[in-house]
């Protein structure tokens, strides 16, 4: 799978929706249940990281606010040979997104902080190389890896909403 194809299929599947009538279809009411978003930097990492986690904080905020019940997941990819470049407090690019990353995930009750995901997964892509995807990491907490990400998901909203 490329990366392109498994960004479109996350942006085309956005919003997971439930419809509920009331008197007969005179009332509609839809609601967010599960969503997933990508971001990603596959260049200049050291210029940009701090600036697509505040993004992800501020869309998780605005999300969890409007739908509090919603399960709100996040996949966030590296470029690989970027994912190498030192840092100065975490040793390496890679190492630094992945305490950021950690520090906005786990959100597991609606009462947690808003601006907490659910879930994320980080990956590593290589544009150009013949293997573009590197889905699970070393150096990373096993919550983070993008290959065990749709399966926790997909387990967190069942947890949560257990009739549907």
């Amino acid at each position: 799978m490329t990366l392109r194809a498994l960004c479109s299929g996350f942006a085309r599947i956005r919003l997971i929706t439930f419809r509920r009538n009331w008197f007969e279809d005179a009332q509609q009411e839809t609601f967010l249940l599960l969503t997933s978003g990508v971001k990603g930097l596959v260049f200049d990492p050291r210029k940009n990281l701090k600036n697509r986690y505040r993004d992800m904080v501020m869309e998780a905020l605005e999300l969890h606010r409007r739908f509090p019940y919603a399960v709100c997941g996040h996949l966030f990819f590296l470029g690989k040979t970027e994912s190498a470049l030192p840092s100065k407090k975490f040793g390496t690019m890679l190492g630094e997104a992945a305490v950021l990353m950690a520090g906005i995930a786990q959100r597991r009750l609606p009462t947690d902080a808003p601006e907490l995901y659910e879930e994320i997964g980080i990956l590593l892509f290589g544009p150009g190389d013949p293997d573009p995807l590197d889905l699970t990491l070393g150096g990373v907490p096993d919550s983070l890896h993008a290959a065990s990400y749709p399966h926790r998901l997909v387990d967190t909203f069942n947890r949560r909403n257990p009739f549907y």
